[in-house]
């Protein structure tokens, strides 16, 4: 077999099919850079792409003996099975983000949150991911990609499919919604 840098995607993948473990040092190394550049347009973090990109792999070797290039070619059943790890990852993420990592301060919420005590600082910060997670979806996801993952909203809107301003109306609704909330249960407030 010919070597790796002059391999073609069906010498790659025959190898594959063979379980030669070469095939994916090979093939990690022609597409890593394009699964890379698709996951890090739905996940921010870095360690969160290594992992989505990782998984990515993994599961391509996994599946090696159901690709069928007739239908799809090795780059493009790569492509989508990035865009589908990337996805995973991104809600993953969403369903376990903590509040610290939505700063209520620099996001003002209209009420003056005590982040100087520790004990009142872990209190607010349970409250916050409490009320986050018990937001209901598309309106939590929208409201972590724009805190959490600083997303614009334009982008926001192109992901969900609506237009900026409903975007904007769901965020100052839910962040006016969490003000209260927060509040109602015991929020604690700086003095």
């Amino acid at each position: 077999m010919k070597g790796g840098e002059d391999m073609t995607d069906e010498d790659i993948l025959l190898l594959m099919k063979q379980d030669d473990s070469s095939a994916l040092d090979a093939l990690m190394s022609r597409y890593k850079t394009l699964v890379s550049f698709i996951v890090s347009q739905s996940v921010r973090n870095s360690a969160d792409i290594e992992e989505a990109v990782q998984d990515t792999f993994y599961k391509v070797w996994r599946n090696r003996s159901t690709i069928n290039t007739e239908l799809r070619s090795l780059k493009g059943y790569i492509s989508m099975t990035a865009k589908s790890c990337a996805e995973d990852k991104r809600r993953s993420v969403s369903r376990h983000v903590e509040a610290e990592d939505i700063s209520a301060e620099e996001n003002d919420i209209g009420i003056d949150i005590d982040y100087t005590d520790e004990t009142a600082k872990r209190e607010n910060m349970r409250i916050i991911a409490e009320c986050i997670r018990a937001m209901p979806s598309p309106d939590r996801d929208i409201f972590i990609e724009r805190y959490y993952f600083r997303l614009p909203v334009k982008e926001i809107a192109q992901r969900h499919d609506i237009r900026s301003k409903k975007v904007e109306n769901i965020l100052a609704r839910r962040k006016k919604k969490l003000g209260k909330e927060l509040l109602s249960k015991g929020i604690i407030l700086e003095k």
